[in-house]
């Protein structure tokens, strides 16, 4: 692929971007007085595009005011927190806790870690179940075509849709350019929650 290494070079430079705001604002730490704090998505396979850091926190006490304490430290400790959100899903699908921080970088790009705290028992699909099968799956080559494909998805609204539906695209079924991933989300069910695995996964 024309420019795959520059590709994957940026990918990289984000991705490391994201894990000094992880350690600048103490995420696992903080966390991880509750339960235990795992990096997932994006950040996890080296897929990073969007300026977007995911987080999963299993916990042996799920409780609202630890998820508060959390957010509260990282707003009080650094001024390049610009907001902070919490939703309760516990009675949706998702059956889990959510927090939103946002965090201005160096360069004035403001960042949006989405957390999720869930008990230690969450018995729905967990995003840390597919980081070593993505990591597996992923060559170069893939890497650089999801990258570019979350490129155009930027822009164009056709082709908006969840990452994981992305992924399944790519990775099971070929799709390598946006007129093909535009085809496959018009013949495949997406935006669910899912426990998709690549294939050969096991």
């Amino acid at each position: 692929m024309k420019d795959r290494d520059n590709i994957l070079r940026r990918a990289e430079e984000r991705r490391q971007c994201a894990f000094a705001i992880v350690e600048d604002l103490g995420l696992l730490e903080r966390w991880g007085a509750y339960g235990r704090p795992v990096i997932v998505g994006a950040m996890a396979y080296g897929l990073v595009y969007a300026p977007d850091i995911d987080m999963e926190v299993y916990c042996p006490e799920l409780r609202i005011e630890h998820g508060f304490e959390v957010l509260g430290g990282c707003a009080t400790s650094s001024s390049r927190v610009t907001g902070t959100l919490f939703r309760n899903r516990l009675h949706d699908p998702d059956c889990a806790l959510y927090w939103r921080l946002t965090y201005r970088d160096d360069e004035g790009v403001e960042w949006k870690a989405d957390m999720w705290s869930a008990p230690d028992n969450y018995s729905l699909p967990r995003s840390e179940t597919i980081v070593e099968p993505m990591k597996r799956a992923l060559t170069d080559d893939a890497r650089a075509v999801i990258l570019t494909l979350k490129e155009h998805r930027e822009t164009d609204p056709s082709l908006k849709c969840l990452s994981i539906d992305l992924y399944r695209a790519v990775l099971d079924d070929g799709v390598r350019d946006p007129d093909t991933l535009r085809d496959w989300l018009a013949t495949h069910r997406t935006g669910e929650l899912t426990g998709w695995m690549p294939e050969g996964a096991g």
